[in-house]
């Protein structure tokens, strides 16, 4: 066995040496060492590429051509600019000659064959990364010179423009970096291929998709051909679709390096595997898959009769899926309950994660006994989003004809698209379903004692929305205050680590969901009354949507309450000259009042605006300087004029038709509706107050374990939970690697709206009445208007929105609400006629749509726009460049 310092044949590495050699050489030599067919070689070990930086001098030349780059990039010709020098310096550069000598050795012990020479980077071709096909490869290298020479090019390919814009905008380290180079005997490929071991199109996991060409893999990998392809069924395996290309290209080898040909003409559209070859891949595919436990992404050659297998990486696109896993085939539904409840594309931090889902379950066994003693099997997360599993409610059809007519639904296109998977799945979900009497009877005997107790001690309070508005009003704010000063009294109680854990995962997260959401139950009675007076109008042929005006500017509503106060500190410090900050009375002011919001306001593990205050002083200085808070408090108080008014119009048009009890009826309907409705943000005001309390607490503790050396940085408590507390075992580690997780997932560009237990992801409805240069959604709040459109994806990017634009954005939540005080109109990707943003808007008089598929992507920044809040369409009326001319 040779003694080499800066190389590894394939046939000694394990996943151990992925440091040295990297993603693609680990994966290489675990394969060989798991009997798969893989064609030998070696690896250059990133200690080389050290060396060979460390001997040429490279280090302080790029830093000085990298200084600053994390800010500038999105200069592209810069960008181009360094990366080409960086890699100039590298193909310079001279091997050492200890490292020659053991290039020549390891070349000449396997054979001195043509070979294949790729990049193996530390980063790359590992769970969760996506750096496949950022670096480097070269076919059919033959000689040592040769060699040598694509073995710096593999080395400067760690600079080249894809991976060095790549790294910058995923915040991924830039300097301390090193390169594995795999080198590896070529396979004369008659043809070839890659098979991903899930379908990465619609991410089941029950699916393989086959790809095949003539020829060497890289016109298939570079897109230069377009390839035959397979679906096929893993567990069954079986095919299930073929697809036969005209593949005109195809790779082949020269005297030196390759070359894209034409492909014969008898064989273009000549299939280039049989059902047994195909077959033959599957099985391959599934050793590969079993031997990693993720789904791959392979690719393959086919040479004298045999496969082999030239690389594998796990598929980085798939979503997770949702935990806990269910077991056997039976078909399960998920909802994405983060999307479709709070418009949350964002994933929880783990401790937010472990919070919220933890009142899910802790409500569950307040209702059902049998979760005393199981799991709660149908709450779910996946990527730091939180699934429920609908599948047993939905094989009865009164429960899809909910669905279908749900005025309350928050997201019809999520709606829209879990009845499609139904429809497509109905034989089966139907298959399995249970006698309604037999489920109805087994939940009754379930049932705890507790549900009695508490619907009976509700009655009082809905009954006090009935009779008396004003004093449902009262009681509702009180009864929150109450709530909120119980946790407050715990916190100052509990002083032991283990005293405050046991109390939030404990006794909070049974108790504060389930006690704040009963202030909802005072005006309850209200969120019918609209229902009612549109019945009564009808039997007078009046007009109904007259009843949109009603629904604007309703009082007792804390979050537009919250906005109209940001506007009177704008228009005051504007008036008199000063400027904000978050030291000024106004705003401490306000911030002890609001600021336990913030933008994701669900997770007790993200900041607060009194943590971090700017937010709101940037929103205060962009008021204060388009001079938009005269307009944004006129225009509230317009919309309370505009709805007496209708009120006062309804009311005396059907006294003259001679209704005089309907018009005394309908009268007290909206007058009661406005009262109380507005109470209805009321709950998850409270229910963010008491996170922010609970937010401290967990900060206390952090404090304690950073004092103890367990936690780097006190906030390192909200990327651990509950079960490693109680452990403190590896704290720090487990830290490390949960942040890494969640911000990749902060990166995701979207998110599933619907999974089934196959992997499937689904992520908006088919849509089939859609139009060039039209989009289409669901019409939530009324109104036409015609603007600018402004896509932002976080209320703290509010200070790029200018007065009157047309707000383009995946989901809003209360903290979204004061940048309304500055648009004209609003365009969702999620959201329904009573999800946060289509109340405000329809409060506001603002039209409004929601449900546009892939909105943020499809329209950009300075596009104008017709926004139709009544017909759900949005029209590109002109494209950015036209607009900026016309001005």
């Amino acid at each position: 066995m040779n003694n080499y310092k800066f190389i590894k044949l394939l046939e000694n590495i394990t996943k151990d040496d992925q440091s040295l050699v990297g993603g693609k050489g680990a994966n290489l030599g675990e394969m060989i060492n798991a009997g798969l067919p893989v064609p030998g070689g070696f690896v250059l070990l990133t200690t080389a590429y050290k060396r060979f930086v460390q001997t040429n001098g490279l280090q302080e030349k790029i830093d000085t051509l990298i200084k600053g780059i994390e800010t500038r990039d999105d200069n592209l010709a810069e960008l181009t600019q360094i990366s080409e020098e960086i890699q100039n310096l590298f193909e310079q550069g001279d091997i050492p000659e200890d490292i020659l000598e053991e290039i020549e050795s390891s070349y000449q012990q396997i054979g001195e064959p043509e070979v294949a020479v790729r990049s193996s980077a530390t980063s790359e071709d590992l769970p969760g990364t996506s750096f496949a096909g950022q670096y480097e490869t070269y076919l059919n290298v033959l000689g040592k010179e040769e060699l040598c020479k694509y073995i710096k090019k593999c080395w400067a390919s760690l600079w080249n423009l894809r991976a060095l814009s790549y790294r910058i905008k995923q915040k991924t380290n830039i300097t301390d970096l090193a390169h594995g180079v795999v080198v590896q005997k070529l396979i004369y490929a008659d043809k070839s291929g890659i098979l991903f071991t899930a379908n990465p199109v619609n991410g089941r996991r029950d699916q393989m998709l086959l790809n095949s060409s003539w020829g060497l893999g890289e016109a298939i990998v570079g897109g230069e051909v377009t390839p035959d392809q397979w679906i096929l069924d893993k567990n069954n395996n079986e095919i299930v679709t073929e697809q036969i290309a005209k593949k005109e290209i195809m790779t082949i080898r020269q005297n030196q390096g390759i070359d894209h040909v034409k492909v014969p003409d008898e064989q273009q559209t000549q299939v280039t595997l049989d059902n047994e070859e195909v077959l033959q891949l599957l099985q391959l595919g599934s050793q590969v898959e079993n031997y990693y436990g993720f789904p791959q992404d392979i690719e393959w050659a086919y040479s004298d009769d045999k496969f082999y297998l030239v690389q594998t990486r796990p598929i980085t696109s798939l979503f997770p899926m949702p935990e806990p896993l269910d077991e056997g085939d039976d078909l399960r539904i998920y909802l994405n309950m983060s999307l479709y409840s709070q418009a949350l594309h964002e994933p929880f931090t783990p401790m937010g994660e472990a919070f919220f889902t933890g009142m899910f379950k802790s409500f569950a066994k307040r209702i059902n006994r049998d979760y005393q003693k199981k799991p709660v099997k149908w709450c779910k997360t996946a990527g730091g989003r939180l699934f429920i599993d609908l599948t047993e409610l939905l094989r009865y059809e009164r429960v899809r004809e909910k669905f279908k007519n749900n005025p309350a639904d928050k997201d019809p296109i999520t709606t829209e698209a879990l009845l499609q998977v139904v429809e497509r799945n109905k034989d089966e979900l139907i298959k399995n379903k249970k006698s309604p009497i037999s489920v109805a009877f087994k939940m009754i005997s379930k049932m705890n004692p507790w549900v009695i107790k508490f619907l009976l001690t509700s009655i009082h309070k809905v009954m006090y929305g009935v009779v008396s508005p004003d004093k449902a009003v009262t009681k509702a704010f009180e009864y929150g205050q109450s709530q909120i000063a119980n946790i407050e009294q715990s916190r100052n109680q509990l002083t032991e680590i283990e005293d405050k854990l046991r109390y939030i995962e404990e006794v909070a997260t049974r108790d504060i969901f389930v006690g704040l959401f009963e202030v909802v139950f005072y005006v309850s009675a209200s969120t019918n009354y609209i229902k009612k007076a549109k019945a009564i109008l009808k039997k007078y042929n009046e007009d109904t949507s007259q009843l949109d005006k009603v629904e604007q500017s309703v009082p007792n509503n804390v979050t537009t309450e919250m906005g109209m106060e940001l506007l009177n500190i704008a228009k005051e410090l504007g008036e008199n000259g000063e400027q904000p900050d978050a030291d000024h009375p106004q705003i401490r002011e306000f911030l002890n009042k609001y600021g336990h919001r913030s933008s994701n306001e669900v997770d007790i593990g993200i900041p607060r605006w009194y943590e971090k205050p700017q937010y709101v002083v940037d929103l205060v200085q962009a008021y204060m300087d388009n001079k938009s808070y005269d307009d944004g408090i006129s225009k509230f108080y317009q919309g309370m004029e505009e709805a007496q008014q209708v009120i006062g119009n309804i009311t005396n048009r059907l006294r003259e038709q001679g209704g005089h009890k309907d018009a005394k009826k309908v009268k007290k309907l909206l007058e009661n509706y406005r009262k109380m409705f507005g109470v209805r943000e009321l709950p998850k005001f409270y229910l963010t107050k008491a996170f922010s309390i609970l937010r401290e607490m967990l900060k206390d503790i952090g404090t304690e374990l950073q004092q103890q050396g367990k936690l780097d940085d006190k906030l390192d408590i909200f990327f651990v939970n509950f079960h490693d507390l109680k452990s403190m075992e590896n704290l720090k580690e487990i830290v490390t690697e949960n942040k890494e997780k969640y911000f990749r997932e902060m990166q995701r560009p979207s998110v599933p709206r619907i999974m089934t237990n196959t992997g499937e992801s689904i992520y908006s409805a088919a849509v089939d009445n859609e139009s060039e240069g039209v989009y289409s959604g669901v019409p939530v709040s009324p109104g036409v208007i015609e603007g600018v459109v402004r896509v932002i994806n976080h209320p703290e990017e509010g200070s790029k929105l200018k007065k009157g634009e047309i707000l383009v954005t995946k989901g809003t939540n209360p903290a979204w609400t004061p940048l309304f005080l500055k648009i004209s109109g609003l365009i969702m990707e999620t959201g329904g006629p009573i999800s946060h943003g289509s109340v405000v808007a329809r409060e506001y008089g603002l039209p409004a749509v929601a449900g546009v598929s892939a909105a943020t992507d499809r329209l950009v920044d300075g596009q104008k726009v017709r926004l139709n809040g009544e017909t759900g369409n949005v029209e590109i009326l002109e494209d950015p460049e036209s607009h900026a001319s016309d001005k």
